[in-house]
């Protein structure tokens, strides 16, 4: 039993790869080596299937975390503003997202489009064209921040999003749905439209 014991911390150790694993904890990321270090502990003090279940979750939370730090966003006010656009008309504001839309990201994505929600402007552009996926998580937020604006009986024109965002807004007929949200396929289609809206009073035009 002894020499058996022996010959299973040998294995053991040579298992564990000693090398590798302090070359990890020197230049692996702090989020990473926390998830790395969690796992070791429980393998060593409890059992493998809790480690690795609770390295799943831990895992899955810093992947979140990732994804919202990716995803960006800014806003481009009108051409007779100060730091303003030539591209876009008088009254006109566009917010860009670019990155996925995920849990985390959709949340402060939508948060700093209703701090922009108060400004003097009568058509908003969302422009999605580089966004490449949205889970539920994210259409939800994004549409509860459309129906924000459109409450306060300002326009909104979704551009240019890509076709998987896109399939998604068709099955959730969100046209339809909200009355006053249009869908551009790109951002000089949705400048025109949004020209197109200032120059009708509210009136809609098709793209």
């Amino acid at each position: 039993m002894a020499s058996l014991a022996a010959l299973l911390l040998l294995v053991a150790w040579n298992m564990s790869e000693v090398h590798h694993f302090i070359g990890l904890v020197r230049v692996a990321p702090k989020g990473d080596v926390f998830v790395l270090g969690t796992c070791f502990v429980l393998t060593v003090f409890f059992d493998m299937v809790i480690a690795v279940s609770v390295g799943f979750v831990l895992a899955a939370i810093l992947f979140m975390r990732r994804m919202s730090e990716l995803t960006e966003s800014r806003l481009e006010l009108d051409a007779s503003r100060e730091g303003g656009s030539m591209g876009l008309p008088a009254g006109v504001i566009m917010y860009e997202i670019n990155g996925p839309l995920f849990f985390g990201a959709a949340q402060k994505a939508m948060g700093a489009l209703n701090a922009y929600r108060g400004t003097d402007f009568r058509v908003l552009i969302i422009h999605l064209g580089r966004v490449p996926a949205i889970d539920a998580t994210g259409f939800v937020a994004l549409e509860h921040a459309i129906a924000d604006v459109l409450r306060s009986k300002k326009r909104v024109i979704l551009a240019g999003p890509l076709p998987r965002p896109h399939s998604i807004f068709e099955h959730a007929k969100l046209e339809a749905k909200h009355v006053g949200l249009s869908i551009a396929r790109d951002l000089p289609a949705a400048s025109r439209l949004a020209e197109d809206l200032m120059s009708s009073e509210g009136k809609y035009a098709l793209v």
